[in-house]
């Protein structure tokens, strides 16, 4: 099974891997929010969060390109998003052009906030790349369970990030199986095969879950999913996760009073 395109580097031995992942949710929250509040015409006060940031994601020991590419991978998202700002903000004109027969004009307010949020969109986006590459999945629902959130979403959660991995190695089975089968197959071929493909995928995935609801309940299962390897929060957690948000809360009060 192929697990690292998820929760890879998770289970290191840094640090921030050691700390509790409620204080890890509530240190990460208080530094997003605190960087998405900053607004157009201040990209300078990202500055000390991006070397926080950085800090942070170079003391958990992961390769820094893996990392990198980790975020780049939402990054396109964001900016599919963002991309028309600059062309609709109304403001004063920076750039006024044409593309083809329509006329473009570029606002200084626009660009402001295409980058406004490009900066701090791409902070938050390699926060959360930190919080995955420090915090396994199923300890970040045991995190977000200590905060109340309701044991039958994260449950439902645990079981089927478990459970997506084995669909995914049910699929590159199938499409192992398909491309053996068919050579040079024409394109409206293709399409049904690969039609067929995910109504067979589906019904696969339908039966195993069945049986492994059945194999759950065989060993004792009654509705609550046990960790035994469960981490109990402790005062250093709370002493890290105040620390690191209080840094966070005084950069932007700081802002504020520039």
């Amino acid at each position: 099974m192929k697990h690292e395109f998820l929760d890879h580097h998770s289970l290191g031995h840094s640090f921030f891997h050691q700390l509790h992942p409620g204080a890890k949710l509530v240190m990460v929250l208080v530094f997003i929010v605190s960087v998405v509040t900053i607004g157009p015409g201040r990209e300078a006060a990202f500055i000390p969060y991006a070397f926080l940031l950085l800090a942070g994601l170079i003391s958990t020991g992961v390769p820094l390109r893996h990392t990198l590419c980790k975020g780049l991978k939402v990054v396109p998202f964001l900016l599919i998003i963002i991309l028309f700002i600059p062309f609709f903000k109304p403001g004063e004109s920076l750039w006024h052009g044409t593309i083809g027969f329509l006329p473009v004009r570029i606002t200084r307010e626009g660009w402001q906030l295409f980058l406004n949020i490009l900066i701090k969109g791409s902070i938050a986006i390699y926060s959360m790349v930190f919080l995955n590459l420090t915090t396994p999945f199923h300890r970040l629902l045991k995190g977000l369970q200590s905060f109340g959130a309701p044991r039958i979403i994260t449950d439902t959660l645990a079981v089927a990030y478990r459970y997506l991995f084995v669909i995914t190695d049910e699929k590159e089975r199938m499409l192992l199986a398909r491309r053996s089968r068919l050579i040079a197959p024409s394109l409206p071929l293709q399409w049904k095969s690969l039609s067929q493909l995910v109504g067979v995928l589906f019904l696969r995935s339908y039966e195993r879950g069945e049986r492994m609801y059945q194999a759950m309940c065989a060993r004792g299962f009654h509705g609550t999913i046990m960790d035994l390897n469960e981490q109990a929060l402790t005062p250093r957690d709370i002493l890290i996760a105040a620390l690191v948000s209080l840094v966070a809360v005084a950069l932007r009060v700081w802002v504020i009073f520039q």
